[in-house]
């Protein structure tokens, strides 16, 4: 039976791979809430534009406008800050991009070397096998060969007894 001397490795290796796709997954996640995020703010900010706009045009008060400068000011933050997460986001997803191709690639390898190893240990078994097979075959044949030997000299020795006389003079 073919037991793997790195099969814990491997273990942990496919561990770890699975823990970095769960991280991933954790940060894409994240990183589609912060742009959901960002596009609200983008709409109520385009909203807001179009609010100023209609603003200007149905004669407005100081305070008004003021009022409407102090929202978008706020708006223009938010989605700076919703802009900088959604790009934080996106730059914890490529490393954990980045870590799973790495965790994925040191599992392929110990992959491959398990694959080699089982390889060379079937071939080595088949080996085994073949020589053991043909040492019953050569044992059946020398068995064989020997017992036709000692039937040829029990025939041999029979009919050279059936040729001789009771009195010990051969018939011709």
């Amino acid at each position: 039976m073919f037991k793997f001397r790195l099969q814990r490795v491997l273990e942990l290796r496919e561990k770890r791979e699975q823990a970095q796709a769960i991280q991933l997954a954790n940060a894409e996640e994240s990183a589609a809430v912060a742009r959901t995020e960002r596009d609200e703010l983008q709409a109520l900010h385009a909203a807001s534009r179009e609010q100023i706009t209609s603003a200007h045009i149905a004669d407005p008060t100081v305070g008004h406008l003021h009022h409407l400068g102090y929202v978008m000011s706020a708006l223009d933050q938010r989605l700076g800050h919703a802009s900088q997460s959604v790009t934080n986001a996106e730059g914890i997803v490529s490393e954990a991009r980045v870590s799973l191709e790495a965790a994925a690639r040191d599992r392929r390898v110990l992959d491959r070397l398990k694959d080699k190893h089982t390889g060379a240990f079937r071939a080595e078994e088949s080996h085994r096998d073949r020589m053991a097979m043909d040492e019953v075959a050569l044992a059946r044949f020398t068995r064989l060969r020997d017992a036709k030997q000692q039937d040829a000299a029990r025939e041999s020795t029979n009919d050279s007894a059936s040729s001789q006389t009771p009195d010990g003079a051969t018939r011709a």
